[in-house]
């Protein structure tokens, strides 16, 4: 199942936008902690196996690990969770100052999980657990 989304990590991804944090300020105050990596999605044409990621957030830093067949990399950023309103809609997303933004790139918010998906534009899905 190498880059492919399964039923566990999409059961999950289901759950947590049934359930999402609806308010910048809850999301802000969850997000203070440590997340790891336990999913990942590739688009089109998946070759990827999970990635090892693992974020900690305080205040105001947040330090990525990120390591897969290509990169290796510990990064410290600046951070903030952005609020997008497309005039149809209205959602979060966390905002760094880093060159990984992609392994970043974070929409939905719930208490115990984030994660971004891009997969069906072909783009990555990035799952994070919160683990502290």
């Amino acid at each position: 199942m190498d880059g492919l989304i399964n039923d566990s990590e999409r059961k999950i991804m289901n759950d947590c936008t049934e359930n999402l944090l609806t308010s910048k300020s809850e999301i802000e105050s969850n997000l203070i902690g440590e997340w790891k990596l336990i999913g990942h999605g590739e688009g089109w044409i998946p070759t990827i196996s999970l990635p090892c990621g693992y974020i900690k957030i305080s205040s105001d830093e947040l330090i990525f690990e990120f390591r897969n067949n290509y990169i290796d990399t510990i990064t410290t950023n600046k951070w903030e969770i952005e609020e997008v309103n497309t005039g149809m809609s209205k959602y979060f997303k966390l905002k760094v100052d880093s060159e990984y933004q992609e392994r970043l790139w974070i929409t939905n918010f719930c208490e115990q999980y984030m994660f971004g998906d891009a997969t069906p534009v072909d783009g990555n899905m990035y799952l994070y657990e919160k683990v502290k």
